[in-house]
């Protein structure tokens, strides 16, 4: 993630053209002296060190990317916003709803622009569906659903990593890929007010690099049924023992008046359907319509590359970067915060605590 969040800031001058700010690569941390350096090198920062300390202390460094394993990000986020940076933290925001309230306390408190890395937010296609539903051009969501489906944990020979420790990573493929999905779903629908999870783990002892047996306690795959305000219900599906898929994010929304189809697999389109269309003799011109958003950004993005060009995962990494050191110029909170980030982890918790308990949980709605 380090190497993605660099590529989005070297290339930003290219990306959006104009800009009255240009990110400074200054510093670079690894817990290796042998990797930061080749990241110095490789990326071009000033400098690279081994203790993110020496970044905070730094006053050419303004704003701080948390690139680090889930249960590093509480310690560094804190740090950073005491000692007066603007943030900018990897998704989940962290283990579990404790250490994220702590953190969009600070951020409350501190007056700096923070940011979570929900990229997925970011493709023209998703920022569509968002204008398409304030619009209300689905008139009231009657039902959803959505997956989020890798394949990697199948293998039965795979190593044993901090990845499958539940106490290290803060849970499994519900936390990592499941986070992507439901901030999806609370950035198009609202955060829901209740869940009921079941949660899978498939293998459940795997050996490390050196041949120790250690138990499996991250789940593999995660379904959950959601109840949104008005009633409506969905369901959500994160799962890495899903073979043949790579990287899918697939969400389909249905109203009193159309629906959607958004897919990460198809990134360059949205389907739109308008149920007021009329029923004409062989069907007229009623169906679903695919509306080429391509990497079609507003201004200052959208040039270059061009509009109809297609666009890739980095795409969207770039776009959320970008967006944080727009607001950072502006002055203005950046967006997903880590308030927003805190309102997604209250939901993985209560799906946790659904998993664990076999009933559903209602969600508390943390202030806005």
């Amino acid at each position: 993630m380090g190497r993605t969040h660099s590529y989005s800031l070297l290339n930003m001058p290219l990306f959006y053209g104009g800009l009255p700010f240009r990110p400074r690569l200054v510093g670079v941390c690894c817990r290796h002296q042998e990797a930061a350096e080749a990241a110095r090198q490789e990326w071009g920062y000033a400098y690279a060190c081994t203790d993110h300390r020496k970044l905070l202390e730094d006053p050419a460094v303004e704003a701080v990317h948390v690139c680090t394993p889930n249960g590093a990000h509480e310690e560094m986020v804190l740090a950073a916003l005491a000692a007066g940076k603007h943030v900018y933290v990897d998704k989940p925001l962290g283990r579990n709803a404790q250490e994220t309230a702590r953190m969009a306390q600070a951020e409350a408190a501190s007056g700096r622009t923070c940011q979570v890395a929900f990229h997925n937010r970011f493709f023209p296609s998703a920022l569509r569906a968002k204008a398409l539903l304030e619009e209300g051009a689905l008139g009231e969501i009657l039902c959803f659903r959505g997956h989020y489906l890798h394949s990697g944990s199948i293998d039965p020979q795979r190593p044993f990593a901090w990845r499958f420790d539940r106490e290290a990573a803060g849970g499994g493929c519900l936390l990592d890929l499941g986070s992507h999905l439901l901030d999806m779903m609370y950035f198009l629908l609202g955060l829901p007010e209740a869940v009921h999870c079941v949660t899978r783990v498939l293998h459940p002892q795997r050996r490390d690099p050196q041949g120790v047996l250690h138990p499996v306690t991250a789940e593999d795959y995660a379904v959950m049924t959601l109840r949104l305000p008005n009633g409506a219900l969905g369901t959500a599906e994160a799962s890495k023992i899903a073979a043949g898929s790579k990287d899918g994010l697939h969400l389909e929304i249905h109203g009193t008046r159309g629906a959607l189809v958004l897919s990460m697999d198809e990134a360059d389109t949205l389907q739109y359907f308008d149920a007021q269309a009329p029923e004409l003799p062989l069907g007229g011109l009623r169906g679903y319509t695919a509306i080429q958003t391509g990497g079609r950004y507003p201004a200052p993005g959208g040039a270059f590359p061009p509009g109809r060009s297609a666009t890739g995962w980095l795409r969207g990494h770039a776009h959320c970067v970008y967006t944080f050191y727009d607001a950072l110029y502006r002055g203005v909170p950046g967006s997903p915060s880590l308030a927003d980030g805190h309102r997604v982890q209250t939901l993985l918790d209560a799906a946790y605590a659904s998993a664990r308990e076999g009933r559903w949980v209602e969600i508390s709605s943390p202030p806005q």
